[in-house]
């Protein structure tokens, strides 16, 4: 009988040194992934403020111009998404991480207390962010992301107004040197017309 426990506490040892390469290993795993779709989600937002940046200027020498700033930043804001699922994905495998650590932690700890301790406030406020900050975190970005695009537009409303109020006035100075140009025929026409009935009453007297 006392024996007993000194053979419990040798199989737990065992044991938990046979595990711990492989929650090593699993670990590592995850970190590859985590660190993996961070680097994706960051090259999508690279690629989509890029692409973005060249489509954007070419957009100006086509005939619709509003019709291509909206494809070209639809085509930006996928993008974006597509990064964000990957941030998202990458969060919760980070907090899986973290919720799977504290178990082990527990099993290899009897006596710790059961639920994890609340972090204190000098440590890593990103460490587990609540869903509700991040929903304001995403909403500022989405309405700094739909400011700019507002701002895009309006200018290329007001570039669009600007080159039609240049058109329409070329237009109306083309209209009165072209009318200009009539009246001073009609006029040299009559003067001629003028001369011509002068010479006839000249030569029949």
């Amino acid at each position: 009988m006392i024996s007993s426990p000194i053979l419990r506490t040798t199989t737990c040892a065992l044991l938990l040194g046979l595990l711990a390469p492989v929650s090593l290993a699993a670990e590592a795993d995850v970190t590859s992934r985590i660190e993996r779709l961070k680097t994706e989600a960051q090259q999508l937002r690279d690629q989509a403020e890029q692409t973005y940046q060249v489509t954007e200027p070419g957009c100006y020498d086509r005939f619709r111009v509003n019709a291509c700033l909206d494809d070209a930043k639809k085509a930006r804001l996928e993008t974006i998404r597509q990064a964000r699922a990957l941030e998202s994905e990458a969060r919760k495998l980070e907090l899986a991480e973290r919720q799977r650590v504290a178990t082990e932690v527990m099993k290899q700890n009897p006596g710790a207390p059961q639920q994890p301790a609340l972090p204190s406030p000098a440590g890593d406020a990103r460490i587990q962010p609540s869903p509700e900050a991040e929903r304001l975190r995403t909403e500022r970005a989405q309405r700094a992301e739909q400011a700019e695009i507002d701002a895009r537009a309006a200018r290329a409303a007001q570039d669009m107004e600007r080159a039609r109020a240049r058109g329409k006035a070329d237009a109306e100075a083309a209209a009165r040197a072209e009318q200009a140009a009539r009246d001073r025929a009609r006029y040299e026409e009559r003067i001629r017309e003028y001369e011509e009935k002068k010479a006839r009453d000249a030569a029949g007297r």
